[in-house]
């Protein structure tokens, strides 16, 4: 159903209040970060209800306890250190039976503890609270409860006022799920990550470490070239950073680099790195996007370089940047001064590499933030 037709024939006040709930729901989809997302449900309940404060409990790992995961007022932080036991109290209650309550009196009610109260120095006269949940099939997960405290203007908590509150936990619960599953892909690739710089290391012995340095030298690099910290490409930069060396990985490769018969044939069964790990990271989703900087860092500015003899601007600049700072890695390792690194990179500008990035890797090393 459309969202004109599920207004359609509500009063004005009504109306009003659905299409800004429509405007919230799409405020709030415009982000997966958890505790900013909460933040937003919790303004935007005490907006629609005209309540005085609010608070997002979410459902404890132990499955036994609800815990503040975002609460409003001066003694916040002194409300998120509490658990509510499932069943115990107006919002254990409704998490334990996943129906909404309204309390407009919590002094008539004997599931009203006053713990919170006593912890937060807030004074609750009435409460409104709604499960979170989300549905897959006949099962019913709860997510947390949502909760609003009394009405500003000290009327009562009305069946419209749950209503909207429902419709908000409702669409929130799902972001919220979308918002948790985002942040363990993100942890998940992040381990991932770390396993395999780890093994590049194992068969690179000489370059323990090393990854990890090249990778803030190359997103320092990136952020004097304008590039947002929060960017795509500023990610596909940073691993693909750590990772341009993962067609080392390659059985095959290994093997016959060890049977080539001199230095030269090695050499150039070695260059064979940067397809091999251009043809891993495309077929993994999470890595694909790094594959075409994979594959080409080993391209030189004026075209000399390898697989594709690739140019200037032709070159992606994810791969321009981990040229130069793989050439600074490699220089130190062969214990040159300091104050000749920038010298040696100003000799191969224009030529091996982006003269742009030359020089602002020259003045980020002769800052000495970096070495």
């Amino acid at each position: 159903m459309g969202f004109k037709k599920l207004i359609k024939g509500k009063n004005m006040v009504e109306q009003k209040n659905w299409e800004e709930l429509f405007d919230i729901f799409r405020s709030l989809s415009s982000t997966l970060e958890l505790d900013t997302l909460l933040k937003r449900i919790g303004d935007a309940a005490e907006k629609l209800i005209n309540a005085e404060a609010s608070s997002i409990m979410l459902v404890d790992e132990d499955k036994q306890h609800l815990y503040f995961k975002t609460a409003s007022g001066e003694k916040a932080t002194a409300v998120k250190k509490i658990k509510i036991k499932i069943g115990e109290g107006i919002a254990g209650n409704v998490a334990l039976t996943k129906k909404s309550e309204i309390v407009n009196d919590v002094t008539n009610d004997p599931r009203f503890t006053g713990k919170v109260d006593q912890e937060s120095g807030f004074k609750t006269k009435s409460i409104l609270a709604v499960p979170m949940m989300v549905s897959s099939g006949d099962n019913v997960e709860l997510i947390g409860v949502a909760e609003v405290l009394n009405k500003k203007d000290g009327s009562n908590f009305t069946e419209e006022d749950k209503k909207l509150l429902e419709s908000l936990a409702g669409l929130a619960s799902v972001i919220i799920l979308n918002a948790k599953f985002n942040e363990n892909q993100r942890n998940f690739f992040a381990n991932i990550t770390e396993i395999l710089v780890s093994a590049i290391e194992s068969l690179r012995p000489r370059y323990i470490g090393k990854y990890w340095k090249m990778t803030q030298l190359a997103t320092n690099i990136a952020k004097m070239l304008g590039i947002n910290p929060k960017s795509e490409e500023y990610k596909n930069i940073y691993f693909a950073t750590l990772l341009h060396d993962i067609g080392y990985l390659s059985t095959n490769l290994k093997t016959e680099m060890e049977s080539a018969d001199d230095v030269v044939q090695r050499a150039k069964i070695e260059q064979r790195h940067v397809i091999i790990g251009y043809e891993l990271t495309q077929k993994i989703n999470l890595l694909k996007p790094i594959s075409i900087i994979i594959k080409h860092h080993h391209e030189n500015y004026d075209g000399t370089g390898y697989p594709s003899c690739l140019k200037a601007e032709e070159i992606p600049l994810g791969s321009r940047i981990i040229a130069v700072v793989e050439y600074v890695e490699e220089i130190k390792m062969s214990a040159t001064e300091k104050k000749e690194i920038p010298v040696l990179l100003k000799q191969q500008s224009g030529k091996r590499f982006d003269p742009k990035i030359v020089d602002i890797t020259c003045e980020i090393l002769n800052s000495g933030e970096i070495f």
